[in-house]
C-alpha cells in the first residue's frame, strides 16, 4: 500500500524504518512556508496529527465557522472545503498514517465515528490509557525521540486484523492508478466473485466513504500535487492526463475539496 500522505501541502520527511506494521508511515510536515489560511485535505485513511506542543490549539474554518481542536487530533474519510487557520511560528506537524484495520482495532474505534465528522479530537474517541501514552510522548524533547516512542508503543499491541484482503487489493489498485480509474475497473481487477454492493458496503464500513468517493479523492490528490509543481497555464493539461474530462470536471472537484476555483487559488 502506498505511503503517500497529503494531509497538507508543504515539505515532508517520511520515516520508513518502523518496527510496527500497524502504521503505513510517520511523516513530519514542515509548516514554515505555508500561508495563514491553509487548505486541508487528506487521503481518506485514518491519520493521527500531533502539534509540536501539548498546549497548542488547532483552529479550522468549516463552512464559515471556526472549530477548535486540541494538539492531538485525528482525521479519516473525506475532508471537504476546510481551512486551517495556521498559528504564527508553527514549525511542523507530526502525522501518523494508519492501516484502517489496525487503527480501529488498536483504539477500539468504530468507522462510523467519521461518517459525519471526518476530523475529531483524539481524546474524544480513544481511551484514557492511550491519552496517557500520548502525554508521555509529549514529554520527549526531539522529533526523533517522539517517533521512537510512538513506534515502540504502537508495536507492542497486536490488533485483530479483520480488514478484508480483497478491500486492501482494491485500495492498492486505486492508489497505483492514482485515482484514474472507475468502480467498474476496480471490480474487474478483483474478479467476478466481488460485486458492487460488497465493495460499496465494505468501503463505507472500513473507510467511511464509498469506493467512488475514494477514487475521486485519490485522483484529486494526485492532480493537485502535479498542479502545484507546474505553471498555472498547465492546469488543464495536467487535469486531462489525470483522468478529468475537461476543465469544468476538474473545477467541480477543486471547488468540492478547496472551496474556490483553481484560478483563484494561491499556488505558491
Amino acid at each position: 500500500m502506498s505511503t503517500k500522505s497529503k494531509l497538507i501541502t508543504g515539505q515532508e520527511v517520511l520515516y520508513k524504518q518502523l518496527k510496527t506494521e500497524n502504521i503505513l508511515g510517520i511523516h513530519v510536515f514542515s509548516c514554515k512556508d505555508l500561508k495563514p489560511n491553509q487548505s486541508l485535505f487528506n487521503d481518506g485513511l485514518p491519520s493521527l496529527i500531533f502539534m509540536p506542543q501539548k498546549s497548542d490549539i488547532v483552529q479550522l474554518r468549516d463552512k464559515g465557522e471556526t472549530v477548535k481542536f486540541n494538539s492531538a487530533w485525528v482525521c479519516c474519510g473525506e475532508i471537504k472545503n476546510i481551512y486551517w487557520e495556521m498559528p504564527n511560528g508553527l514549525e511542523y506537524i507530526l502525522v501518523l498514517r494508519f492501516k484502517p484495520s489496525s487503527f480501529y482495532s488498536l483504539f477500539n474505534v468504530s468507522p462510523s465515528v467519521f461518517h459525519s465528522n471526518p476530523i475529531c479530537n483524539l481524546e474524544d474517541i480513544v481511551s484514557e490509557n492511550w491519552m496517557q501514552a500520548f502525554d508521555k510522548m509529549y514529554e520527549k524533547k526531539t522529533i526523533s525521540e517522539r517517533i521512537f516512542f510512538l513506534d515502540k508503543a504502537l508495536s507492542s499491541f497486536q490488533p485483530n486484523d479483520c480488514f478484508p484482503h480483497i478491500l486492501s487489493m482494491a485500495i492498492e489498485y486505486i492508489e497505483d492508478k492514482k485515482g484514474n480509474t472507475t468502480v467498474s475497473e476496480v471490480l474487474n481487477q478483483l474478479g467476478k466473485k466481488i460485486n458492487s454492493k460488497w465493495l460499496h458496503r465494505n468501503f463505507v464500513k472500513y473507510i467511511g466513504i464509498s469506493p467512488k468517493r475514494y477514487i475521486l479523492l485519490q485522483r484529486f490528490i494526485y492532480t493537485y500535487g502535479q498542479c502545484k509543481k507546474s505553471n498555472l497555464e498547465d492546469l488543464l493539461d495536467i487535469a486531462m492526463l489525470s483522468g478529468y474530462y475537461d476543465y469544468n470536471h476538474f473545477f467541480k472537484d477543486f471547488k468540492r475539496y478547496i472551496g474556490i476555483a483553481p484560478s483563484q487559488y494561491t499556488w505558491e
